[in-house]
């Protein structure tokens, strides 16, 4: 079986939504990657966790991924605190404690070294640069970066970019690396930087693929009931380059179908995830429930 690779960070979050909180519950980009990615392929996670980190939640990702990446150090988990507005569009950082993620260096495994694909998942770029070159047996690399990154460390983050297949960020984030207002113009500019493939999520209003000179707009999976977007972009990642590590052939690269699918396989995993707080929804999911809303969705799109 294809394996990916996910660096990232394993957290503990605090959310606020104007209807609840929940605090100090499972969070974190490689959870909610690799979570979605699990129902496609296996998935190696490169993370660190604090003596704190809860052993039901060590034992929930354990289930689903291979944690021998995963350090285990002296001290408090990365933990993230966040409000959402009344639209839970918007969201507010309250705090931001590192903890042990950020004297957090990435040591790859043997397994790891050999995975076929590799998610870059939010960490300083240089130490996603590091990630990237050790990892011998890649043959597709995708990235995600923050406003953060992309504000303070902008020259390292676009030598690491230049370096991966493909890039996943936001629509504030897009606008904000390249200094356009258009999102088309701003898919543009960042497949001049290097990566061929370039995916610009816009929330509940779905997303954008730029490929092989197309732009292919693909509307969000539409839902009645959202409870906590949190997370909601990794576990769209993880349901892209999931679905992509399944199909993988050797010597062949994906085409444009197959890009599109997986986005399809992404705005549905995406939609699994906010459904709940933290990572629930796409614990408890099964994969006939993924497959039903794939049909649903593809349906969707048919003319």
């Amino acid at each position: 079986m294809t394996s990916i690779l996910c660096s990232g960070s394993i957290a503990l979050d605090t959310t606020r939504t104007p209807f609840k909180t929940v605090e100090n519950v499972l969070g974190g980009a490689a959870s909610f990657f690799s979570l979605a990615a699990s129902f496609f392929a296996s998935v190696h996670i490169l993370s660190v966790v604090g003596k704190d980190f809860p052993e039901e939640y060590w034992k929930l990702l354990e289930k689903k991924a291979n944690l021998n990446g995963v350090q285990k150090k002296e001290g408090k988990t990365f933990h993230y605190d966040s409000t959402f507005s009344f639209d839970l569009y918007h969201r507010q950082t309250n705090k931001t404690e590192l903890n042990v993620l950020g004297e957090f260096e990435p040591v790859l495994t043997g397994e790891a070294k050999k995975c076929e694909f590799v998610y870059l998942a939010t960490m300083p770029p240089e130490k996603q640069l590091k990630v990237l070159q050790e990892a011998k047996g890649r043959k597709l690399v995708f990235m995600d970066t923050i406003e953060f990154y992309i504000k303070t460390e902008r020259n390292a983050l676009l030598k690491t970019m230049s370096h991966v297949d493909g890039v996943v960020l936001n629509d504030a984030e897009a606008r904000m690396l390249t200094d356009e207002v258009n999102l088309i113009k701003c898919g543009k500019k960042i497949h001049a930087l290097g990566p061929k493939i370039v995916i610009i999520k816009k929330g509940e209003h779905g997303c954008l693929l730029f490929h092989d000179g197309k732009v292919i707009p693909f509307p969000a999976f539409p839902l009645e009931v959202i409870i906590d977007p949190t997370g909601a972009g990794d576990a769209f990642a993880g349901g892209f380059l999931g679905y992509l590590a399944k199909i993988f052939k050797q010597d062949t690269r994906p085409t444009t179908q197959d890009f599109k699918t997986a986005m399809a396989y992404a705005n549905v995993m995406g939609s699994l995830a906010v459904e709940d707080f933290s990572v629930n929804k796409l614990a408890s999911a099964t994969k006939e429930e993924v497959e039903k809303r794939f049909r649903e969705y593809c349906e969707l799109l048919r003319i």
